[in-house]
């Protein structure tokens, strides 16, 4: 049983990850204008650490005053990005990496969609929502290969909010309950 549940998972994340990844046909860059600051910022971080980023006013944009960027931009996305790029980057580049990190992010939102809808659902409800949200055109559209923005991970982080909140509720220790 439980090889079959990790088997339709796979295969949600893996049907998931092809579909965002068909942008790849066009080239492999990063998409738009957002992206390309998103990046830059997540740069930022990398090479200059999370204090220094706190502290950074960019005078390369909103000229001519220039910008906050940590009181005016998706401090996590571009936190959660270079953490996630200095633990499992290996040797990608950060701009390959930025490349990557929506389709990835948005597909293993499968895993979390299917676990908050088999706390209410059953697992069967779990594995089919999991594959309905693996090939949901309106979430794969803000989410594919160099759509490097906070949608993909604000997704991510809401359900994975949502699933444990409502698991704490329904669970029955208050240890677990309380770490979730």
């Amino acid at each position: 049983n439980h090889l079959v549940i990790i088997g339709v998972l796979i295969l949600a994340f893996s049907t998931s990850m092809l579909i965002r990844s068909q942008p790849i046909e066009y080239g492999f860059e990063l998409n738009e204008f957002d992206p390309f600051f998103n990046f830059r910022a997540t740069e930022y971080i990398v090479e200059n650490g999370l204090s220094e980023y706190f502290e950074w006013h960019d005078d390369k944009s909103w000229y001519p005053d220039g910008r906050d960027v940590s009181k005016t931009s998706q401090i996590m996305l571009h936190i959660t990005t270079a953490i996630s790029y200095q633990i499992f980057g290996g040797n990608l580049s950060l701009y390959d990496y930025t490349i990557l990190f929506p389709a990835i992010i948005g597909s293993l939102t499968v895993i979390v969609i299917f676990g908050l809808v088999r706390l209410f659902g059953g697992t069967s409800a779990g594995l089919i929502a999991s594959l309905l949200f693996a090939i949901s055109l309106p979430v794969i559209i803000r989410g594919s290969i160099g759509w490097f923005k906070s949608e993909p991970l604000g997704i991510f982080y809401g359900l994975l909010g949502l699933y444990l909140f409502l698991s704490a509720i329904k669970s029955e220790n208050k240890k677990i309950a309380f770490l979730k």
